[in-house]
């Protein structure tokens, strides 16, 4: 049975030690493609490198909420260069952040609308942050995405989606995948299951965001890729599938 983990950080400190061995634990547990996001300029060239070494391993380039004043004309133009990379799938971490980023909203949609242009664009998947910000952020998609892309499935994920019911409803409707992480197996997350519930299966991907967001069994530990198949696991229980029925969406 193979999985496939949409978010990784694996460029993070905490992986310094011990990279490679999280890379062959996750095979084990039947991971056999990923997705590193490389969420600052200064991660682009560590996250193709890994990419480039790795050929299970895939990227996504993206300036994340907590670094939007650093966007300009001139960093898009060096983004746009490198998406032509055969590296590279997506966009990301793009988004907002009104809980934990230092940067005045203002910036941030700034930021967010010309990098989510920039992903439709050049026809790149957009990997989108949201924290406190849900009504700004279905605002921006229903302006730039009004309905779901045609000849293509998604316009990008809403990662890590933590919003209600009617959001996820809202956001799988303008043609955006949701990301089910450790946090759909919190036992108090009922809402949160419930979203997807609503949204339906065909809405899903699976992602751990490592070496954040573990999930119940590990909770408090490093996260790692290698934790899919629990959450796969608990997104059937949800959506009531046979558990190898989620690997097809």
């Amino acid at each position: 049975m193979e999985f496939f983990d949409t978010h990784v950080h694996l460029g993070d400190p905490q992986f310094a030690s011990d990279r490679a061995e999280v890379l062959e634990r996750a095979k084990r547990q039947g991971v056999t493609r990923l997705v590193e996001i490389a969420d600052s300029p200064r991660d682009w060239e560590a996250a193709l490198a890994l990419s480039r070494a790795r050929p299970h391993v895939r990227c996504a380039l993206g300036l994340h909420p907590y670094h939007a004043w650093e966007f300009s004309p001139e960093l898009l133009e060096r983004l746009r260069v490198k998406v032509r990379l055969p590296e590279v799938v997506g966009v990301g971490e793009i988004g907002l952040d009104y809980v934990k980023s230092k940067v005045p909203r203002e910036a941030q949609r700034k930021a967010f609308e010309g990098l989510l242009c920039g992903s439709l664009e050049w026809g790149m998947p957009a990997i989108i942050h949201c924290r406190g910000a849900t009504q700004d952020l279905l605002a921006i998609l229903k302006n730039l995405c009004p309905g779901p892309p045609p000849g293509n499935k998604f316009w990008g994920v809403v990662h890590c989606f933590s919003g209600s019911p009617e959001d996820a409803v809202s956001l799988a409707g303008l043609g955006f995948a949701l990301g089910a992480d450790g946090p759909v197996t919190y036992p108090k997350n009922e809402a949160l299951r419930e979203a997807f519930r609503q949204a339906g299966p065909s809405s899903l991907v699976l992602e751990t965001d490592s070496p954040y967001l573990p999930p119940q069994s590990s909770r408090g530990q490093r996260n790692e890729p290698g934790a899919i198949p629990e959450i796969a696991a608990k997104m059937a229980e949800i959506l009531r599938l046979k558990f190898p029925d989620i690997l097809g969406r």
